[in-house]
């Protein structure tokens, strides 16, 4: 190291003579005090040191790679020509602060690259081991037959770990298309574990279900935090009808269809009188309505004329493309709705269809407000009016209802709602087959709300 020579005092051995040079002080502060004089009235040319010279900002771009072995290859080359004699200025000759050399620039570019990539690798092959210990896990559980809580949650916990690990690869590394891919493979696998575990945790609704008196496989009921755990109980199968209920995927094709073609929701349009059926509700046929009212008809009256009305203006076919682009395979609008005994006009073929499990994730992405339009739907649930199952059925509980559809016809009783449970936003579809039991609805609303309350989800 450079020691410079002014730094360091110098020692006196004589103590007479630093004695006697002390008594010297006070004729020393007459110069002093006019040189500070003349350094007022006569100012100095300032000296301004020379700027100091600090690192690059930016380095420079690393040439175009195909492996990680090119990488290293670039860097043994680099590091090769640093090696040779004179490669580097010498402290003396360019000073402390001299910017470094281009190969040297290059050598940390390339070095930061290798780093991201090596990361990057790292993570890939976290995520393929994640994901055979998956696989061999779910080949055991099926030859045993294990449908067990730790068994599912086991699977699930590594399809979690390999989409984490595919997703910690750096969108600029040679692996980011490789991985993006794999990780929408292995979410699919994910997606399947985490129905699967959820299942295995909804044990408590069979209880609550047996109570009702029904058979269980009549019972659907699916409930979900708005961040997307679920539990269920016959929540895949379809019931013997959706009733009233398919008027939320006809909403949510709706809206779809106003933010896609920007229409205006106060925009009137008139109510055909081909669809006409019976209707309790004040949506009349040959009327013009504004699409906001007979929207918020169709949800807080459950009116019928309005359903149809807004099947023809949006489209079946269009309808059952949007509930498939939004991964809803059950769910389909085919006919339109048939009051006690009026068919409307082109009432299509086919039944309706949907599951307690859609129509729940329908209601979370709304609430969650995944999509343009969702808080004119949160506010006509919010506005319904046939209040006597879900809303009712919370009034004993803690929970705060947020929002509801109801439906019912000669199949199918059921309702879909939100509600607030200790600052956490809840979901839940609940229907009966063949059975008009209200109170057996609000029964199972009320014990669902209760054990959330107490246990969590």
């Amino acid at each position: 190291m450079l020691l410079h020579r002014l730094h360091r005092r110098p020692v006196h051995k004589r103590r007479t003579r630093l004695q006697k040079r002390r008594n010297y002080w006070p004729l020393l502060l007459v110069p002093a005090s006019l040189g500070m004089l003349v350094a007022v009235f006569f100012p100095t040319k300032r000296a301004f040191a020379p700027p100091i010279e600090t690192p690059y900002t930016s380095l420079p771009q690393v040439p175009p790679i195909q492996s990680l072995d090119d990488l290293y290859q670039m860097r043994d080359r680099l590091q090769a020509e640093l090696r040779q004699p004179g490669s580097i200025p010498s402290l003396t000759s360019a000073g402390v602060f001299s910017t470094p050399t281009k190969t040297l620039q290059m050598l940390q570019a390339i070095e930061i690259r290798i780093g991201v990539e090596e990361t990057a690798k790292e993570n890939w092959n976290q995520a393929f081991q994640a994901s055979e210990q998956a696989q061999v896990l779910t080949q055991q559980a099926n030859a045993a037959g294990d449908e067990s809580e730790k068994t599912l949650g086991d699977i699930h916990a590594q399809w979690q770990q390999a989409v984490n690990s595919l997703e910690s690869v750096t969108p600029s590394s040679l692996l980011a298309d490789d991985a993006k891919a794999k990780q929408a493979e292995y979410q699919t696998y994910l997606n399947h574990a985490a129905y699967n575990y959820d299942t295995a945790r909804s044990s408590f609704l069979e209880a609550i279900a047996e109570k009702t008196g029904l058979p269980i496989d009549s019972v659907h009921i699916t409930v979900c935090h708005l961040e997307g755990e679920c539990r269920r109980l016959n929540g895949g199968v379809p019931p013997a009808s959706p009733a009233s209920l398919i008027k939320v995927p006809v909403a949510v094709a709706l809206m779809e269809k106003i933010h896609a073609e920007n229409i205006n929701l106060d925009n009137k349009i008139l109510v055909a009188r081909g669809n006409y059926t019976e209707d309790a509700s004040d949506i009349w046929v040959g009327a013009e309505y504004p699409l906001r009212r007979i929207l918020q008809r169709m949800i807080n009256q459950s009116s019928n004329i309005a359903t149809n009305q807004l099947i023809e203006y949006v489209g079946r076919d269009r309808i059952n493309e949007i509930m498939s682009d939004r991964g809803f395979d059950i769910t389909r609008v085919n006919t339109k709705l048939v009051g006690e005994s009026t068919y409307p006009a082109n009432a299509g073929v086919g039944p309706n269809e949907i599951s307690m499990d859609e129509l729940t994730e329908m209601m979370r992405q709304i609430y969650q407000q995944q999509h343009p339009g969702d808080e004119v739907l949160i506010d006509a649930m919010a506005s319904q009016e046939d209040l006597v199952l879900g809303h009712d059925g919370l009034k004993p509980t803690s929970a705060i209802w947020l929002g509801e559809k109801t439906g019912q016809n000669s199949k199918v009783l059921g309702t879909t709602l939100a509600m607030k449970i200790a600052g956490e936003t809840y979901v839940m579809s609940i229907s009966l087959d063949y059975s008009g039991n209200e109170r057996a609805i609000r029964q199972c609303v009320r014990d669902v709300a209760n054990h959330i309350a107490k246990n969590g989800l």
